[in-house]
């Protein structure tokens, strides 16, 4: 139930990590991994889909629609369109006894040569207008053709600032990715 935190960025290499499968199901897998001087894991999402680019980058730029479709996430606000580069307020819904947190995110897109497309998601330091920020965040969605099919993989990490169980966020953070996946096919579908 606590897969909630919104996700989505631009990290470094993590091929030294070593990554535990969480979920596999429906042709999804989700896997988890420990993140240097963090208590909270990250995790990483695979799936492969009958699709083209234009077809999930238009999903992901059309940033209204993430409550839609990116599980806990409970509104988006502040779009601005900056270059290729957009900037939005999302905040990400918490379970009882939790409040909400908010953050700024900057995503930004970038073609890795031939080999697909990078939507780096980092969450900035920018004060917003909600009770609770989250501490950090950062991750990406990779789009890679696959034959006739798009493979997408979505690493994330954050950190709350309020002060919620490690193990509690840990023990279900699965539930986030896979239900994000779950929903984003059935809109690729449409």
């Amino acid at each position: 139930m606590v897969g909630l935190f919104v996700w989505i960025v631009s990290l470094p290499s993590y091929a030294q990590q070593k990554w535990k499968l969480a979920k596999s199901d429906q042709g999804i897998e989700v896997f988890t991994t420990e993140v240097t001087n963090s208590k909270y894991v990250a995790f990483k999402a695979t799936m492969s889909i009958k699709t083209t680019e234009p077809e999930v980058l238009k999903i992901l730029k059309d940033i209204n629609t993430y409550p839609e479709w990116l599980a806990y996430t409970a509104s988006v606000s502040d779009i601005q369109q900056i270059g290729l580069d957009q900037r939005f307020v999302m905040e990400t819904d918490y379970p009882w006894p939790y409040s909400n947190e908010c953050m700024k995110y900057s995503m930004s897109f970038q073609r890795n040569d031939n080999k697909g497309l990078k939507v780096n998601i980092s969450g900035t330091q920018e004060r917003v207008g909600c009770k609770y920020s989250i501490k950090k965040a950062e991750g990406y969605i990779l789009l890679e053709p696959d034959q006739d099919h798009i493979r997408i993989t979505y690493y994330f990490h954050s950190e709350p600032s309020q002060n919620i169980p490690a193990f509690l966020l840990n023990s279900s953070i699965h539930k986030m990715p896979y239900q994000t996946f779950l929903t984003l096919k059935k809109k690729l579908a449409q």
